[in-house]
């Protein structure tokens, strides 16, 4: 009975690790031309074009690769008049599906009825090449 629960744990990739901890391969930077997002075993920091926010909670994908986490949304504004950059924050949802090496992610920001993406990633690569002007 041992060996088979065994068996089945290595097929479906159990851990002996707590149940909240990330996996080291999700670790590190997912960029695409539109989002950036730095995954750590705390959770994430995200980059957009217009807006950052933060993963606020490990990521733990299921086993087909989807995640749901709480965090927060920033719109950036362009500068104002003392050259600082406007921001507004906001509770988000942050809901994904990991793929190998690819992520694809949408941010859910409820107060404000909207919903951005999905944008995809690759791991080990940057993200978006402009900002917010």
């Amino acid at each position: 009975m041992r060996t088979a629960i065994l068996a089945l744990c290595a097929a479906l990739g159990c851990s002996a690790s707590s149940p909240n901890s990330v996996s080291p391969a999700l670790t590190g930077t997912w960029g695409g031309p539109n989002v950036s997002v730095t995954v750590s075993a705390q959770g994430a920091t995200t980059q957009f074009v217009c807006a950052h926010g933060t993963i606020d909670q490990t990521i733990v994908p299921d086993a087909n690769g989807n995640f749901s986490a709480a965090g927060t949304y920033v719109y950036e504004h362009p500068s104002t008049a003392n050259g600082q950059p406007g921001t507004d924050s906001h509770s988000a949802r942050y809901d994904g599906q990991i793929t190998g090496t690819s992520m694809r992610i949408s941010v859910t920001v409820p107060d404000k009825s909207q919903v951005f993406g999905p944008f995809d990633a690759t791991l080990g690569t940057t993200g978006p090449n402009s900002r917010c002007l």
